[in-house]
């Protein structure tokens, strides 16, 4: 892994992932129409006539520019933030999966900060019959603040099922998935962040590994340099 140096959050993509990877990635979480299926950000882009860059912040074009008509709203509700949709963690992962000598040997972070940590359960799980990574259960809250738990699995890989059910509420037989926060292999190939205030995910990792990334269709993906602005007021180009 790159340089490890904590770096303020305002500091940019270098903030949320490691100096020294080859290259990076800025992956857009999509929005949802009232099903809940994705809409990306393209399609909403062309709905509101405004332009989508690598540095878009999505509050610069959820509403329509003025002059491009009157036409229903594509997404009924807008990205989220601090959570990969799981339809599009599997489908990073199984890249990942084959740009790691460590594959089967993963770290994985979360926040502790979440409302329902503290009120059950939160756990690394999945639909299928694979063995499960460990626990994020009750006990691992009375440890030290930072805690980091190792996956027998990485990631989800071609072993896991295409809709993963991630950390989730545990309320009868309800799950709300969520994604880990900060996760990376152990030989250190690459690092993934979604900051919990973010609706985009960021890689950092070999050259190979980012053109994987951008050229696969189920991601929304753009480069990015470490040094990139995340904050809202970084589209300069949507005002």
């Amino acid at each position: 892994m790159g340089d490890t140096q904590g770096r303020a959050f305002a500091s940019g993509v270098g903030g949320l992932v490691p100096h020294g990877f080859e290259a990076y990635a800025r992956i857009l979480h999509p929005a949802t129409d009232r099903s809940g299926a994705p809409v990306s950000w393209t399609t909403i882009a062309e709905w509101s006539g405004w332009r989508l860059h690598p540095l878009v912040q999505f509050h610069r074009f959820m509403k329509p520019r003025s002059g491009s008509g009157e036409r229903p709203r594509p997404y009924d509700a807008p990205p989220p933030d601090g959570n990969l949709p799981s339809h599009v963690l599997a489908a990073l992962c199984q890249i990942l999966a084959s740009h790691t000598a460590s594959p089967d040997s993963c770290w994985f972070c979360l926040w502790e900060g979440y409302g329902w940590v503290n009120g059950g359960a939160a756990m690394l799980d999945s639909a299928g019959g694979s063995p499960l990574p460990p626990e994020f259960g009750p006990a691992s809250l009375t440890g030290p603040r930072v805690r980091l738990r190792r996956g027998a699995t990485c990631c989800l890989g071609a072993r896991w099922t295409p809709r993963p059910r991630w950390a989730g509420i545990r309320a009868g037989n309800r799950s709300t998935p969520q994604s880990p926060n900060l996760f990376w292999p152990a030989d250190k190939a690459w690092c993934v962040a979604t900051e919990i205030d973010l609706d985009s995910t960021y890689v950092g990792g070999s050259a190979a590994l980012i053109a994987a990334i951008l050229s696969d269709e189920r991601l929304e993906a753009f480069p990015a340099d470490v040094t990139d602005d995340i904050t809202a007021g970084s589209d300069e180009i949507n005002r």
